[in-house]
């Protein structure tokens, strides 16, 4: 890495030093799996302290950039994985385009009555049945985000005994009954994961996550779907595509 210039005095160190790793890794000079130095070479270096080279890789590592292992050093993982909000797909058909070997665990599937929020965001009656599945997605072993769906259990009578670990719920939908979803709605927000939503994604609690939630629709413009997705900010990032004319 070449040294960095501070231009702004009002940037802390740690932050020019953040963004000269970042801007590193996106230009290639630093590729998966390359070491990074020491926290006394990074200081020495860029003639920082220690104690601002360590919380500049701590950052790095929350981020998902980089992997600090004991007794071996730090190295670039850089394992942000990216999802779109331009396309209207199902996770796995999104994963497996990317390259990425994703996987679901069943976490729950219950048949609840509708409250008025949910109701109202599906426009079906209050106390209607709901069917609500509740999912781990895993992209390379590694869990990302808890999904929840639910679905008005009038369109989809008897899905409890069809749903299996990594069986698509758009592609069974579409199959068994019919129902093919061809755009959503989506609120995206940053939120904070609790002590039981931590444990299974594998993060510290309370560590910021990425909230999405959306009502999906299909050919007929009928609400379908609501789902509500606790996704890992460390190590996914959405983007997105805006046409100004």
């Amino acid at each position: 890495m070449s040294r960095i210039h501070r231009e702004d005095e009002d940037i802390p160190y740690y932050k020019v030093l953040k963004d000269k790793i970042i801007e590193d890794i996106e230009s290639g000079k630093l590729n998966h799996g390359d070491k990074l130095p020491s926290e006394r070479e990074l200081a020495e270096q860029f003639g920082i302290s220690r104690m601002t080279a360590r919380h500049t890789l701590s950052i790095l590592e929350r981020e998902g950039l980089v992997e600090r292992r004991v007794g071996a050093g730090t190295f670039i993982t850089n394992k942000r994985i990216e999802l779109d909000t331009i396309t209207f797909n199902s996770f796995s058909k999104n994963m497996l385009g990317r390259g990425y070997i994703p996987s679901t665990k069943k976490l729950s599937i219950q048949r609840i009555p509708a409250k008025a929020v949910l109701a109202k965001k599906l426009r079906i009656s209050e106390g209607e049945e709901l069917i609500a599945i509740k999912r781990l997605r895993l992209v390379n072993d590694t869990p990302v985000a808890i999904e929840e769906s639910c679905i008005p259990y009038k369109y989809c009578v008897g899905i409890e005994d069809l749903i299996q670990e990594d069986a698509s719920l758009y592609q069974l939908l579409e199959e068994k009954f019919g129902i093919v979803l061809v755009r959503a709605q989506e609120y995206m927000q940053v939120t904070f994961c609790d002590e039981s939503e931590s444990k299974l994604l594998r993060i510290k609690t309370e560590s910021p996550c990425i909230l999405l939630e959306a009502v999906a629709f299909d050919k007929e413009e009928r609400e379908i779907e609501f789902s509500r997705s606790i996704t890992r900010s460390d190590i996914v990032r959405y983007y997105s595509e805006l046409r100004l004319r």
